[in-house]
């Protein structure tokens, strides 16, 4: 497994390097957040590990990156306020630690952390079909008719797996992003239209105008297959 380190402080990042290499993770440390988010899907990560000064709070740096992708998300911070914390977890974050922290509870806490977030192996789950749809969750691959099979990312999969199972009813985009993100989705929409734009270039004859991925003006998302 791999975590992704954003930090830019030398001391604190070695401290953290050593202690998620304890938790069984390779380490990859960065400080140019910006080249993570542009090359985030040929460099993903199985963790991420943001850190930050006292008197910043990336809160669009945070909704940014968790666009991208649904892993773990650590957030290491001097604040210690309600509605901090509050904004924090909004935003997308699955745990904050508060400086002073213990390395030996980070440790727990992170292997934690990922035994729930690896969830279901996609290798155990059925392989779905729905109309001309046809999706393996093991190859994490869709196929339309006799059209070649295309891969999916993580959220596109989540995506298209809970409109699935969910075949002809309207899901709002509260409930969407509750599902791929694992977070409360208000507030969060264009999230939603980013990545339901990102599935109908692959499964679309025509993205501009889908006959799979309908959006239902006012309430939500729906597949028709």
């Amino acid at each position: 497994m791999e975590a992704l380190l954003l930090s830019h402080n030398s001391d604190e990042s070695a401290a953290l390097r050593l202690a998620l290499q304890r938790a069984g993770f390779f380490v990859r440390i960065s400080m140019d957040f910006e080249k993570i988010v542009t090359d985030w899907r040929e460099n993903t990560a199985d963790l991420i590990v943001l850190t930050f000064p006292k008197q910043e709070l990336p809160l669009s740096t945070i909704k940014q990156l968790r666009a991208f992708t649904p892993v773990p998300f650590i957030v290491v911070t001097e604040y210690k306020t309600e509605d901090i914390y509050v904004a924090l977890l909004d935003a997308g974050i699955d745990l904050v630690l508060f400086r002073p922290y213990s390395t030996r509870v980070l440790i727990a806490q992170v292997r934690a952390l990922m035994r729930r977030a690896s969830g279901v192996p996609l290798f155990s789950l059925p392989i779905l079909t729905k109309g001309d749809i046809l999706l393996e969750p093991s190859e994490r691959a869709v196929k339309i008719k006799d059209k070649e099979s295309q891969r999916l990312t993580q959220l596109e999969f989540r995506l298209l797996y809970i409109l699935m199972i969910n075949v002809g009813q309207t899901l709002s985009s509260d409930r969407v992003i509750e599902y791929v993100w694992g977070y409360s989705g208000k507030g969060n929409r264009d999230l939603v239209r980013g990545l339901i734009k990102r599935l109908r270039t692959k499964i679309e004859d025509d993205p501009q105008n889908p006959r799979y991925v309908m959006t239902i003006t006012g309430a939500g998302y729906t597949l028709k297959p």
